[in-house]
């Protein structure tokens, strides 16, 4: 093996807690949402259960549109009794705040940033004392909020991985990213993040008729699979059968472990280890569950 795919291999191990720990720094914007009707406020617009969570502890959430299409990927921190700490990506924190202020009417709450941050994923559970804590947005994984990820993985013991690393482990464990692996029509199944990032027992919020109605009467026509290849699966390729378009290429690495993999929203009539054409690869690829094995 390459030193360079067994530097990687031996990363993403650390990063999965297989192997001696490591770290993978990373950033996200933030965006807060205080005030005495903040609770109320969330609780109407995002699809997970915030009036759930007690102070300290954080959840996975999506913002969708009235239609019920993935606008917003976060997760929820709740501070205290009446403020939230909105955490996505960087690129997301900037859309999202005017997106919040547009649903904010006369609620008794301000809404703050956005701002950057250090964003530090960790092995297991794994925090530091002046830490943000997070569910990771990978399984297995923690993520933290630290003002310095250099003094973070210094506190912790812990080496730095490379990004790729955490990439890698993404895929590999089939956790789509919104705005690479979806689109401005993607619904919440058709990701599988209903399980992760949704609360069927609350009560309404934007886009919760769209989410229920595919629940309930399995209304969604695409979903995600991997793909493998012998070559590069390129980003955004057209994934056909037989002349007939079923999707497009998601993130797409090599893993160590596996090969070159992707993820990619296919029609639901695909099956499993079925071959498929990928453009700009000479041989089919193969359609592969996720998380792969």
């Amino acid at each position: 093996m390459p030193q360079r795919v067994a530097d990687l291999a031996a990363a993403v191990d650390g990063l999965a807690g297989a192997g001696a720990p490591a770290g993978v720094r990373g950033a996200c914007g933030l965006v807060w949402v205080e005030g005495p009707d903040a609770e109320r406020f969330l609780q109407g617009l995002l699809s997970n259960d915030v009036a759930a969570l007690s102070p300290g502890t954080a959840q996975r959430a999506l913002l969708l549109d009235s239609k019920g299409h993935i606008v917003c990927d976060m997760r929820v921190h709740r501070d205290a009794d009446d403020a939230f700490t909105l955490v996505t990506t960087p690129e997301a924190a900037e859309a999202l705040l005017p997106v919040l202020e547009r649903y904010h009417f006369s609620e008794d709450l301000d809404l703050l940033g956005p701002e950057p941050s250090d964003l530090l994923t960790v092995p297991g559970d794994l925090r530091t004392s002046d830490a943000l804590v997070l569910p990771g947005a990978v399984p297995g994984t923690t993520d933290l909020v630290v003002a310095d990820a250099d003094a973070a993985l210094d506190a912790l013991g812990l080496a730095e991985a490379p990004a790729e690393a955490l990439e890698v482990l993404r895929v590999e464990r089939g956790v789509p990213m919104t705005g690479r692996d979806t689109g401005p029509r993607t619904l919440v199944q058709e990701v599988g993040l209903e399980a992760v990032a949704v609360s069927f027992s609350k009560g309404c919020y934007l886009g919760q008729e769209t989410v229920a109605r595919a629940q309930h009467r399995g209304q969604v026509h695409r979903t995600l699979r991997g793909l493998s290849a012998d070559a590069a699966l390129p980003e955004g390729a057209a994934v056909s059968v037989e002349g007939r378009a079923v999707g497009s290429v998601g993130s797409a690495v090599h893993s160590p472990r596996l090969g070159w993999i992707a993820l990619a929203v296919l029609r639901r009539e695909v099956p499993v280890d079925a071959e498929v054409t990928v453009e700009g690869l000479a041989a089919p690829a193969r359609v592969r569950e996720v998380p792969f094995r």
